[in-house]
């Protein structure tokens, strides 16, 4: 054969497809590590940078709240760089000390659904269904007016609208009849708040309201035909949050605890009881989640890995980027806030609390997630000392050969 730079020798042939091989082969693999993110599993602190020592301080020191009565029962959950070192259950469910809490058990977790609020508007702007600078009534017919002209979802998921509505929903809730068949009905309550005007200018002032969340999950329920729905199928199902929903009547009451309310002589009484009612009929953006421990941690670990989760790509890298970090270039009092979440400074730990107990941090710069999870109304449990404690735990990087030298 005759030799020529478009030729190949026969022995050249195998080498080069071997070569093609090979090359494609690195290829994916790199292709794959890369497109693979942190998935949780059960790990050991000394592993990951934390002291077992100090971590089980942390621990003690919940238990010790429980035995002293501070708190009737608690989960608590740490996990660093994707490995879950810590989590413990203590104390009791109920009033009468018969059921224990589990690490599995289940709780209200009030207003740390804001954050799965957040993360729903998040996807269907992702979508080109929603645009966070438009005003509501671009989505909500009822809040076309000059009353909501200025107040964007943005300024809703802030808390920065000028709105001042102090319950969750108007009350008493509008019953079913032939006028409103669909009664009672998470829009049709929603629309009531277009009557009410903003007592401040849009993004002027910080003023945290339950009633905006509500009307946000009432936007993703106009666009989606169901706002527990788009949840559960863009977030809970991709992520394996198995244990979570949006309302009570979904949960597994078994699991759930009592809302313990502490009086005035120290004793504690009960409140919501599994098997109860919802405090609502229908689901709530502000509220209303149920989850685990583990669950909501899943949750926090695909923010941490910038949205995705294993090799799901759950939210756009820009979505959690604007989701935890303030919001103060877009509006100018949500200097304290992002979407959902509670941050001061911009790529620094981002957290939130619910008013039935439950607490929740997240590290970035650590590559930490820190929960301690009650259902306590009417006290505060003792989530900072709880969450010094894990902090010092965590082992500060061995300074570099260069750091050590001077250069």
């Amino acid at each position: 054969m005759p030799h020529s730079p478009n030729n190949l020798s026969l022995d050249a042939v195998p080498r080069f497809r071997l070569s093609v091989f090979l090359w494609a082969t690195s290829f994916l693999l790199i292709a794959a590590t890369s497109s693979t993110a942190t998935e949780l599993t059960v790990g050991r602190a000394v592993k990951v940078g934390v002291n077992p020592e100090t971590l089980n301080q942390a621990a003690s020191f919940i238990e010790e709240a429980v035995a002293e009565e501070k708190i009737p029962g608690a989960v608590i959950l740490v996990a660093r760089k994707g490995k879950i070192i810590l989590h413990q259950a203590y104390g009791h469910r109920n009033l009468q000390r018969t059921r224990p809490m589990e690490t599995d058990s289940l709780f209200r977790m009030a207003s740390n659904s804001k954050a799965i609020t957040a993360a729903g508007i998040m996807l269907l702007a992702e979508d080109g269904k929603l645009d966070l600078d438009k005003s509501v009534g671009t989505y909500l017919k009822a809040f076309q007016n000059e009353r909501w002209n200025e107040i964007t979802l943005r300024h809703l998921l802030t808390h920065t609208s000028g709105i001042r509505i102090e319950p969750l929903f108007l009350t008493p809730l509008v019953q079913k009849s032939a006028t409103y068949p669909q009664a009672p009905d998470l829009r049709l309550e929603v629309n009531r708040f277009a009557a009410r005007s903003p007592l401040e200018p849009a993004g002027k002032t910080f003023s945290y309201n339950n009633a905006c969340y509500n009307t946000l999950a009432a936007v993703i329920e106009e666009v989606t035909g169901s706002y527990k729905q788009h949840l559960r199928e863009r977030i809970y199902q991709p992520l394996g949050m198995l244990d979570s929903c949006n309302h009570e009547s979904d949960a597994d009451h078994k699991r759930m605890s009592t809302v313990f309310r502490l009086q005035r002589d120290g004793t504690w009484s009960a409140g919501w009881k599994p098997g109860d009612a919802p405090d609502w009929p229908f689901p709530r953006g502000s509220g209303g989640m149920v989850s685990s421990a583990r669950d909501y941690a899943l949750f926090c670990q695909m923010l941490l890995n910038e949205g995705r989760y294993g090799n799901k790509q759950i939210l756009q890298s820009d979505s959690v980027t604007e989701m935890t970090n303030p919001q103060s270039k877009h509006c100018e009092a949500a200097i304290n806030y992002g979407l959902g979440w509670t941050v001061s400074e911009r790529g620094s730990t981002f957290s939130h609390r619910g008013s039935d107990g439950t607490y929740v941090w997240v590290d970035p710069n650590r590559d930490l997630i820190g929960m301690l999870l009650t259902q306590c109304n009417g006290t505060t449990p003792p989530r900072s000392e709880f969450r010094q404690l894990v902090e010092s735990a965590c082992i500060p990087p061995s300074p570099s050969v260069d750091k050590i030298d001077g250069k």
